[in-house]
């Protein structure tokens, strides 16, 4: 579209330059002596609502026919649309890049558990450079960057935290027994109890934060555990999708969508209300492709999704695009951003060059007039370009996308170069080459037509490579003996040296198993867990008290084994399980520096074998 030009300097600075325009008008002036008010616009608010695991043709305004999000469609209709925008293809990385403006890979995150999803200190974040700035910060829902010091929100950057713990509410890093409804959360670091459903919790907590900050900028940032599974919502939001003959899981899914539409309605709402709306960065965004597969390639999965095709002939499952959430093909990694600012004259309409998630801090930090942090961010700054201003576009450039989610990071696992209208996939499987103007499903490989591209796109990859890899692709150790977190609740979702033959048991699965056909619980297939090692550095050299459970403290159950052991590096400790306890406690003494720590216990009073895996350790220094 052909896009209006503005005045770049915007609203925000046009008071400011037309005071010092006037001071010496008015100070001369016979009329009156009294001193000249200069009005200076105040910095912007910024509301960022992510949510989890929705795909760009999960939604009305995509050609959605289905599923009712009215709300957001709004938005869409009244916001600059990024539709050529991307992400990794999984949550943490995505995060991770746009909490940094780096490539996951250069912020140290390219999976969703093993540790390999914590977001190093060293990394200055969006909410640290906001908060240094005079913002006051908030998250509210899914983090996904860590749990332990130094790696949570709250060493971050963030002023008030609110989340569930891990990467989905019922998780194993999250409070015992969640389940989306009536649930647990951590405030601070501290657990609180809550009624409801988990959406609605996020959304009424941000209001009561943006509601406390008359005298500061704020930056509000909603990030949604769903429609991420479980796939579970009110009755009320499924019942309706379930009546058009979707089945239970997909209505389950519509339905967590149509009730973020509900909740975004209400806070847009509410901004207008209170006169916020106008200067606020108002940004809808999701953090990869969609999880709900409805189709295989080219045929669409089910009988009941021929038969919805049938009903909705203008349904385009997918929005036509290949892929979905963990791929790298385009349905994969491109989702839909919205981003609306009236005070800041970012005119409505699509923009249709390729952007990332890495671009969004440089850009935010530009709105808000705030100098870009030491360091080389990946991403660039859209503000020119949003405010119509860029009559060419942006520069050309090649955005790389990859879907690492193993113990050390390799060249050979899936990887995506886009560069104008060309898509580059290349895998252990091999290499293909796309032209989406010619073919946006991405099914006629050109890599035999166009031997140059190819070579050129390669090139593109292996330089990117070369460059991460300089970069270094360190193991994060959990800090023990910290002030800021003692005790420290370490969890079985962060065990490293997982072997190929075991899973990670990251879902609990406290209402059994999900309805999702890939999703595995291990809460009654304990059994299937060896006890493997967590990663420690103890920052100072103190006696701890170590405290072992089966499952966490709040559960409760018994332990049912003669004795637990405490393995630190090559040193074993032990103690007796007395009758139907849930933990055992050994108390010892911890050097500084960095460890490997591993609990299980046992029957076997001689060999101390490894019979049953402490999946919670607690340490505390005393």
């Amino acid at each position: 579209m052909t896009l209006k030009r503005s005045n770049r300097l915007g609203l925000r600075h046009f008071t400011l330059l037309a005071g010092s325009i006037l001071w010496p008008l008015t100070a001369c002036s016979a009329v009156s002596n009294e001193k000249a008010d200069i009005e200076v616009q105040p910095k912007p608010n910024i509301v960022l609502i992510v949510t989890d695991d929705q795909g760009y043709g999960d939604l009305g305004y995509h050609n959605n026919p289905i599923i009712q999000t009215p709300n957001i469609d709004d938005i869409a209709a009244q916001s600059a649309r990024l539709t050529n925008f991307h992400v990794d293809p999984t949550c943490s990385p995505t995060r991770s890049a746009l909490l940094t403006g780096k490539h996951s890979l250069r912020a140290g995150v390219w999976h969703t558990i093993l540790g390999r999803y914590m977001l190093g200190p060293e990394h200055v974040t969006l909410a640290e450079s906001l908060q240094e700035n005079g913002y006051t910060t908030g998250i509210f829902g899914k983090w996904h960057l860590g749990d332990n010091y130094p790696y949570r929100p709250q060493d971050q950057g963030f002023d008030e935290v609110l989340i569930h713990g891990g990467g989905g509410v019922g998780q194993t890093p999250d409070f015992w027994g969640n389940t989306q409804f009536d649930d647990t959360y951590f405030r601070n670091g501290e657990p609180e109890k809550f009624n409801g459903y988990a959406t609605k919790i996020w959304f009424d907590e941000a209001k009561k934060f943006i509601d406390k900050q008359q005298e500061k900028p704020y930056f509000a940032y909603i990030a949604l555990n769903a429609p991420h599974g479980p796939y579970r919502a009110p009755e009320t939001h499924i019942k309706p999708y379930e009546k058009l003959g979707l089945g239970r899981d997909m209505a389950s899914f519509y339905g967590m969508i149509s009730y973020i539409d509900e909740q975004v309605g209400d806070l847009r709402a509410y901004l207008r209300t209170h006169g916020q709306l106008d200067n606020t960065i108002f940004i809808f965004m999701t953090d990869n492709g969609s999880s709900y597969h409805t189709t295989n390639e080219k045929t669409l999965l089910t009988k009941g999704h021929r038969a919805l095709a049938e009903q909705f002939p203008d349904w385009q499952p997918n929005a036509n695009l290949r892929g979905y959430k963990g791929q790298v093909y385009e349905g994969g990694h491109r989702v839909p951003f919205f981003i609306s600012y009236p005070n800041g004259d970012i005119p409505a309409g699509d923009y249709t060059d390729l952007t990332a998630h890495f671009d969004i801090m440089p850009t935010l930090l530009e709105l808000a007039d705030i100098p870009q942090p030491n360091g080389t961010f990946d991403g660039i700054s859209l503000a020119t370009y949003l405010s119509g201003q860029q009559a060419n576009g942006l520069p050309e450039r090649p955005v790389v996308i990859t879907n690492q989610r193993v113990y050390h990071p390799s060249v050979k696992r899936p990887i995506a170069v886009a560069y104008n209208h060309w898509r580059y996939i290349s895998s252990e499987d091999g290499e293909q080459l796309f032209d989406l103007k010619q073919d946006p499903k991405q099914q006629n490989d050109l890599k035999q037509a166009y031997p140059e591209i190819l070579t050129k796109m390669r090139e593109h990859k292996l330089a990117w490579w070369q460059d991460m890899q300089a970069s270094g692709f360190k193991d994060r150790y959990i800090s023990v003996g910290n002030d800021a977190e003692n005790p420290v609740r370490l969890n079985a979702m962060d065990w490293m040296e997982v072997p190929d033959n075991q899973a990670v048991p990251w879902f609990i699965g406290h209402q059994g198993p999900a309805p999702e056909w890939d999703y595995v619980h291990w809460l009654t297939e304990e059994d299937k867990y060896q006890a493997l090692p967590w990663y420690i550095d103890v920052e100072q050299t103190a006696k701890y008290r170590l405290k072992a459970y089966f499952h966490d403290a709040p559960a409760a159950t018994p332990i049912n084994k003669k004795r637990c052991v405490i393995q630190v590096d090559n040193k074993q400790f032990s103690a007796p399980v007395y009758g139907r306890a849930s933990h055992c406690a050994i108390t010892l003494p911890l050097a500084s520096g960095k460890q490997k720590i591993t609990a299980w216990f046992t029957d076997n009073e001689q060999s101390l074998a490894k019979e049953k895996a402490a999946f919670y350790l607690y340490l505390e220094r005393i």
